[in-house]
């Protein structure tokens, strides 16, 4: 399988003490009454030390010091969103914008069609050209409604935000409505990315990613890495899985949906015990200072039914909150502007043609997962404590958040109020930053209302945008 040119990984930055010195110093450290002094070199016998007393024994925190920032280029969306960010909390990453990939306007569906006959190479050439042609159905939708749907994400502006100027509006009206019509757009959509890991996180995805992409882009990282510390080469010279995992999928197409969904299944809550957030920093401080450790105490659990490719994609960046496997529903979820457009027909038949391939037990679930659009929704349940709700609110019940995202926050907190009052002191940070901060943190991306005049009921409204 020749994917050199298909995924790139480009080594960024690394810890600048190799592995097996930080590893054996580390090790030292907890054994020595001084500070141990840092080996000049790697030799045979600090390698022998840390291969066989530190990792093969499983004293992996020692080698947690050394950290790798890799890009990555041409990995498919769904290799994240199902991938690389499924349920790793352990790394750090900056993907590149949906409103940068080449694949809406510009999309190579010769290279897109190289990308599945390499990665799956047992797919018949029928059934290839099938999903292709099916890609270029939702390319063709996305194409043909661009101008239309972006006009009504201009009236959409002038309507919800009536203070923008008319600068803003041109500038976020394409952004806005392309964010909309990337449901019908397959994740196979490569995207890059800038991914820190420490070395052991690395490790363990090497040995169990589960998409044929990502075990490319693990096997390019091994290398990387391995090139330069041969004397680490063992940590990766083990059986890996070779077996491909994806959500679930229901037997049928369930139909179009044009709300996202939330249920409340459980909270813990204790207003005495509530420890309120004064320090209104711009980082996220709560998780580290000891006077709120008793609110990770506390926790809400919900579940969810959204569009797999954004709101999941988005809700994945909150990684100190818990989240089940998801499952794919058989929904596609159809957004304000598209629903005013009437393209329920369009999405309708767009996801029947779909689940038409998905029916074929000849051709791949990991595949179908790979090509699923945007818009295919997915079902899964999340628990936060406190903390992390509060920080995920601060951002999610702001304007400036996604649609989707926006109204499942304002679900989990008009269901939550009613439970434990309107008035509980953890409601006062439920809302946008610029309720609780007195002040608008996001600058040019200021959604134009007033917060002076505003009335709190007034944030948490019905929004096409």
């Amino acid at each position: 399988m020749d994917t050199k040119d298909i995924i790139t990984v480009t080594p960024i930055a690394e810890t600048n003490v190799p592995p097996t010195i930080l590893g054996k110093h580390a090790a030292r450290t907890c054994y020595s009454a001084d500070v141990p002094e840092l080996d000049a070199d790697v030799n045979e016998k600090n390698t022998s030390f840390v291969k066989n007393t530190l990792f093969n024994t499983g004293h992996h925190t020692t080698l947690e010091h050394n950290y790798f920032t890799f890009n990555i280029e041409g990995i498919p969306v769904s290799s994240l969103v199902f991938g690389l960010h499924l349920t790793a909390p352990f790394y750090d990453t900056d993907q590149r914008s949906g409103r940068f990939s080449k694949m809406y306007e510009n999309a190579n569906t010769k290279e897109i069609k190289r990308m599945l006959e390499t990665y799956y190479p047992n797919v018949s050439p029928y059934n290839i050209d099938q999903a292709c042609s099916w890609i270029a159905q939702g390319l063709n939708l996305y194409a043909d409604n661009n101008a239309r749907i972006t006009e009504l994400a201009r009236d959409a502006i002038h309507r919800e935000r009536p203070n923008a100027n008319d600068e803003y509006v041109e500038k976020q009206a394409p952004k806005l409505a392309q964010e909309q019509l990337r449901m019908f757009i397959s994740m196979i959509a490569p995207t890059a990315l800038d991914w820190t890991a420490d070395l052991v996180t690395i490790a363990a995805l090497y040995r169990t990613a589960w998409t044929p992409f990502m075990r490319d882009t693990m096997d390019k990282i091994a290398n990387g890495i391995t090139e330069k510390h041969p004397d680490i080469s063992y940590i990766f010279d083990v059986e890996r899985n070779n077996n491909d995992w994806n959500p679930k999928f229901p037997e049928d197409y369930a139909g179009v949906k044009t709300k996202p969904g939330f249920e409340l299944l459980d909270y813990k809550y204790d207003d005495k015990a509530f420890v309120s957030d004064n320090s209104r920093d711009m980082v996220d401080t709560l998780q580290f200072r000891p006077e709120t450790m008793n609110n990770s105490m506390g926790y809400v659990h919900s579940r969810i039914h959204v569009d797999a490719g954004a709101t999941m994609g988005q809700d994945q960046r909150h990684r100190s909150i818990r989240r089940s496997e998801p499952v794919f529903t058989g929904y596609f979820y159809l957004p304000p502007l598209l629903n005013a457009a009437g393209l329920k027909d369009s999405a309708d038949k767009f996801m029947r043609d779909y689940y038409n391939i998905l029916s074929n037990p000849t051709v791949p679930r990991g595949m179908m997962m790979s090509i699923a659009p945007y818009g295919a929704m997915v079902q899964y349940e999340k628990r936060a404590d406190l903390n992390a709700l509060m920080h995920e609110q601060g951002k999610r019940t702001c304007w400036c958040a996604q649609e989707a995202i926006y109204h499942i926050s304002c679900d989990l907190r008009r269901d939550l109020g009613q439970y434990i009052g309107q008035n509980a002191q953890l409601m006062q940070y439920m809302t946008p930053p610029c309720l609780s901060r007195g002040h608008c943190p996001e600058g040019a991306r200021c959604c134009g209302r007033s917060i002076v005049d505003a009335k709190l009921k007034g944030f948490f409204t019905e929004r096409q945008i």
